[in-house]
C-alpha cells in the first residue's frame, strides 16, 4: 500500500517484484506527476525550513491545505511531522522521495506489468496536493483496477474519513480474486 510520494515507490516495487505482490492499494498517489504541484512544492519548502518557528507555521499551513476542511487538522499532526522531519536523515529522505516522485513517471510498460494485479486506487475528491486529474490518469493506465473517490476528503482520506476508508480497504483486501 502506498500513499502520495510513497505511492510511486509502492507501484515501482510492484512493477519490479510482481511475483511478490498479491494486491496493490494506492491512495492519492504520485507516479503520474509531470512536476511538483504548487502545494507539493510548499510542502517541501516547509519541511526544509531551518527556522523552527517559521517551519512550524509553514508545515501547519501546508497540512491545513491538504485537508478538504482545514479545521480537521489536529495540532498533534504538525508536532508529529516536525518531530519526524527533525530526525537524522529525514530531510534528506523526504527530499529524495520528493525529487524522485515529481520528476519520474511510471512508464507505460510498467503499467502493463501490473495490470493483472488486483489494484485499488483511492483518491480524496478535494486533494490539493495531487489533484483529482491524476486519479483520472490512473484510470486510463490501469482500467482493470478498482477506483474510489472519497467525497469531502482531501489528500488524507485515511485521516479525514478513517472509518469509511477502513471499510473500503477491508472489503477490497478480503475479496477473493477472480481468475
Amino acid at each position: 500500500m502506498g500513499h502520495s510520494l510513497g505511492g510511486y515507490i509502492a507501484a515501482e516495487v510492484a512493477i519490479g517484484n510482481k511475483e511478490m505482490i498479491e494486491k496493490l492499494v494506492l491512495i492519492d498517489s504520485s507516479g503520474m506527476l509531470e512536476g511538483p504541484t504548487p502545494l507539493l512544492q510548499q510542502y517541501l519548502n516547509a519541511a526544509m525550513e531551518s527556522d523552527p518557528i517559521l517551519r512550524y507555521k509553514k508545515v501547519q499551513r501546508v497540512l491545513e491545505d491538504l485537508y478538504a476542511d482545514r479545521s480537521r487538522l489536529l495540532p498533534v499532526a504538525v508536532d508529529i511531522f516536525i518531530g519526524t522531519i527533525g530526525q537524522q536523515g529525514a530531510k534528506h529522505a523526504f527530499e529524495l522521495a520528493f525529487n524522485n516522485s515529481t520528476t519520474t513517471q511510471i512508464e507505460p510498460e510498467g503499467f502493463k506489468q501490473i495490470e493483472d494485479i488486483p489494484c485499488f486506487i483511492i483518491w480524496g475528491e478535494k486533494d490539493n496536493l495531487i489533484p483529482i486529474k491524476y486519479y483520472d490518469m490512473f484510470r486510463q493506465k490501469l482500467p482493470k483496477a478498482k477506483y474510489e473517490k472519497i467525497a469531502d476528503a482531501g489528500h488524507a482520506p485515511f485521516v479525514e474519513k478513517t472509518a469509511l476508508l477502513h471499510e473500503k480497504l477491508l472489503t477490497f483486501l478480503m475479496q477473493e480474486d477472480q481468475p
